[in-house]
């Protein structure tokens, strides 16, 4: 297992785990990945500005995957005039428990601090207890709850944003 930087190579096995990981209707708000154009696209104009895009390769399958996209990179931000990053991370059923988002995590978080980015913000459903035990371990901090929605799966839950100051 090895966590390395995402190459421009690597789309098709990232839509594949953004696939899989959807298709759960457990984890994320869509039941399927999102078109691969538009993701490839999206990766084209952020491979070259160095951001925090990690993924788990496992001989050769990529098994997880993070991302921190600046705020204003994905046209969204708040109040607050900084552009502070927005987390997004995958990880396979299978590959789940055994340490890689942690590191995939820390990958990411020496990336952003390399940038100067101020904060990080994620978006994490409540029931996703794991993962919140996570982002707490690296010393998140819950911000808010937002609306309730319905899962893929025809669950309720709560979605809650969590945050953490860099600098």
């Amino acid at each position: 297992m090895s966590i390395r930087k995402l190459r421009i190579s690597d789309i098709e096995a990232l839509h594949r785990l953004f696939a899989d990981v959807s298709a759960e209707g457990e984890f994320l708000l869509r039941a399927e990945a999102p078109p691969i154009e538009p993701m490839r696209a999206m990766l084209l104009r952020a491979l070259p500005l160095n951001l925090p895009q990690f993924v788990a390769d496992s001989e050769g399958e990529l098994v997880g995957s993070i991302e921190i996209f600046p705020a204003s990179f994905c046209q969204q931000g708040d109040d607050s005039g900084e552009d502070f990053g927005l987390l997004g991370m995958q990880v396979l059923k299978a590959h789940r428990g055994q340490g890689l988002g942690g590191l995939l995590m820390e990958a990411a978080l020496e990336q952003c601090l390399q940038l100067g980015m101020p904060r990080v913000d994620l978006t994490v459903l409540k029931s996703n207890l794991p993962a919140i035990r996570l982002y707490e371990r690296f010393d998140f901090l819950w911000v808010e709850d937002l609306p309730p929605v319905t899962l893929p799966n025809g669950r309720p839950d709560q979605p809650q944003k969590m945050r953490l100051r860099l600098v």
